[in-house]
């Protein structure tokens, strides 16, 4: 792995870096499941990932750059609120944060071992699918009905987006998709929920980033610029994903990703169970 060595990155593991930067942009904020994404790649198309953990949180500076980017006038008013007496919604943030820190820190082990299981990605890209189709429906009956959106995020909200941002931890289940998915459930129109959705990834990706930040030392000489390129093109690409997501809420077009995600859970899951079939059979 390339940052493993202090001689200058080949160009096939800067390729498969860059390669790994669009794949992060593109599937962190379509309802798709970067992870899932990146698990499959590996196990189903050679897909290799290179400098471990440093390398993953680095990319997703890159698209936590996107977020900044479409959502910074809504962060600074924020702060500005907070500042002047009036915390609300930067308290319930910290609250739809408190799930997924605490299901990060007592099951870090057995989350971590998932990654390594490739049919658990292919069941939650089925289990995304589900989501999806089911806060569609929910919207689209809200939206017949006249009662759709007009309300702020309240309580309750913040603690169901945040358990479902909590459940995306696993491989497959996509973080965008499950929380976006939990808020119009909850009646929240779209736009509402992708807000507090991509805000809510601000406190994790932020603290992630600068836990990982202590080992920028590690890098080798002339291995900055590679890292540096990859965060850069995953923001630009995550930016692009961003909107297109955005436009894709406004025009009610969540069953067509729930689609995609179905057939990719499914074929990953039969081709893997192929896979598998020679190894699980008896011997003679």
């Amino acid at each position: 792995m390339w940052l493993d060595t202090a001689a200058e990155a080949p160009s096939g593991e800067l390729w498969s870096l860059l390669a790994l930067a669009v794949l992060q942009g593109l599937t962190e904020f379509l309802p798709v499941s970067s992870s899932g994404h990146l698990v499959l790649g590996k196990e189903l198309f050679g897909l290799r990932e290179s400098g471990g953990v440093l390398v993953e949180v680095a990319l997703h500076v890159g698209t936590l750059g996107a977020v900044l980017a479409v959502y910074g006038k809504d962060l600074v008013a924020l702060v500005r609120d907070a500042l002047g007496g009036r915390p609300r919604y930067l308290m319930l943030l910290l609250l739809g944060s408190v799930p997924a820190g605490l299901l990060g820190v007592l099951a870090k082990d057995f989350l971590e071992g998932l990654f390594e299981e490739p049919r658990v990605a292919g069941a939650g890209l089925l289990v995304t699918a589900g989501l999806l189709l089911v806060s569609d429906a929910r919207r689209r009956r809200l939206e017949r009905e006249g009662a759709a959106g007009g309300r702020e995020v309240g309580v309750v909200d913040a603690v169901v987006i945040g358990v479902a941002q909590a459940l995306a931890i696993c491989p497959g289940i996509s973080r965008a998709g499950s929380t976006i998915a939990a808020g119009l459930l909850r009646g929240l129109d779209a736009a509402a929920a992708a807000r507090f959705s991509f805000l809510l990834s601000l406190p994790a990706v932020g603290g992630a980033a600068l836990l990982e930040a202590r080992h920028l030392d590690r890098l080798p000489e002339g291995q900055a610029w590679p890292l540096a390129l990859a965060v850069v093109l995953s923001g630009v690409v995550g930016f692009l994903s961003l909107r297109l997501l955005l436009v894709a809420l406004a025009k009610g077009a969540f069953r067509w990703f729930a689609l995609y995600c179905a057939v990719l859970g499914v074929v990953a899951l039969v081709l893997l169970g192929a896979a598998a079939g020679p190894d699980a059979a008896p011997g003679p």
